[in-house]
């Protein structure tokens, strides 16, 4: 088996990984945002999953305990969570990242709870006062699960989750930086399918796997027969078959600002200095989503620094449907990019991969215009 493929069996939601790990009697952990520092669920020998519901056909209870007019990623998480096809978790943890996200947690907690139930508090900006208060937050945090699962998550254990956390989010920069070139070595689909596996095994298998890959990868002839470099820009994407649908007609998607790409590894964490203070800085700090109401003017030049550095032809922009920060964002994006004359296209979707042909064409027709 190719290690590709190890990732691709990876992505989905149990996996042999998460199988092997309960086996062994250790807990896991479900988060729904990136803004969730993950590092202390692993620094106490419990491993975090990134919670996703890519099995979801229908929502009926999503329907009728959240209305049809909630994005449908809550809505397909709550039906997950109700078949209970999350069964595998031991808690899930979440934080007040949009308003859908907050209903989505008092749901499950009210139609199908778990275990252990946490609520992060994050500010939606960033400045000294706020960094020390999401500090106290995040103390507050690692005392639960302290407490919840009798553990102790000393420093020494939390800067060694730490530094195989950096190492992950090093190697897949180191990933990224191979889509650079004229003939790339991964398509937008693999890195997708690396992406999801990421958040859902055993960090230290993970980079194992990755530095493998990478290594493989810088020996062989990139990519050539492309059409156009693409960007992927919005709101949560977590379907390769997405990314798919883009490069069978021709596109090259080279990077992105997806909450499941570039925004969640983009920043380390500062080692050398005290455990909460490092995590507390840099998740409020990273690159941010529409969430942190202080932050478009960052994003906006993160994301041209990606169009000049990967040498991007043309944006996707990606928004779920019913999604109030992503139309915002989107909103201002569209116009500050065609007054800089980068090429774009604005899909929007369903969490649910649907109409696929209205995709293909509109796709099909901007390939043709980047030609």
């Amino acid at each position: 088996m190719s290690i590709i493929e190890k990732f691709i069996q990876a992505a989905p939601l149990p996996n042999s990984w998460i199988d092997n790990w309960k086996r062994d009697g250790k807990k896991v952990l479900g988060y729904f945002c990136t803004y969730i520092p993950d590092e202390i669920i692993y620094a106490a020998d419990i491993l975090p999953i990134r919670i996703r519901a890519r099995q979801c056909s229908d929502t009926p209870v999503g329907d009728a305990y959240m209305s049809s007019t909630t994005c449908s990623f809550t809505r397909c998480c709550l039906e997950a969570a109700d078949r209970k096809q999350l069964n595998f978790l031991d808690g899930i943890i979440s934080c007040n990242s949009c308003d859908q996200i907050r209903r989505l947690y008092d749901n499950i907690r009210y139609k199908a709870p778990f275990p252990f139930h946490y609520f992060l508090s994050v500010p939606a900006n960033v400045n000294e006062v706020t960094i020390e208060w999401y500090k106290h937050e995040v103390g507050k945090f690692k005392k639960q699960i302290e407490k919840e699962f009798k553990v102790k998550i000393t420093d020494d254990k939390l800067g060694h989750a730490i530094q195989i956390y950096n190492e992950s989010r090093r190697l897949l920069k180191k990933l990224y930086l191979l889509r650079q070139r004229e003939t790339p070595h991964f398509t937008g689909t693999d890195v997708m399918n690396i992406l999801l596996a990421s958040v859902s095994i055993p960090k230290e298998y993970f980079n194992n796997l990755l530095s493998q890959q990478i290594e493989e990868a810088e020996n062989n002839e990139g990519i050539s027969d492309y059409r156009a470099r693409i960007m992927v820009v919005g709101s949560l994407l977590d379907n390769p078959q997405y990314i798919k649908i883009i490069e069978d007609l021709g596109g090259l998607v080279v990077t992105d600002s997806l909450c499941f790409g570039t925004r969640s590894f983009w920043d380390l964490v500062e080692e050398s200095h005290s455990p909460l203070d490092a995590l507390a800085q840099r998740y409020l700090s990273k690159i941010s989503c529409p969430r942190m109401t202080d932050g478009h003017l960052s994003r906006k030049q993160f994301i041209l620094d990606l169009i000049k550095e990967f040498y991007v032809d043309g944006v996707i922009f990606q928004r779920m449907k019913f999604c109030p920060y992503w139309w915002g964002e989107i909103f201002m994006l569209r116009r500050e990019l065609k007054e800089l004359g980068v090429p774009f296209i604005d899909l929007e979707r369903e969490y649910i991969l649907g109409g696929i042909g209205q995709m293909k064409t509109r796709i099909q027709a901007f390939l043709e215009v980047l030609e």
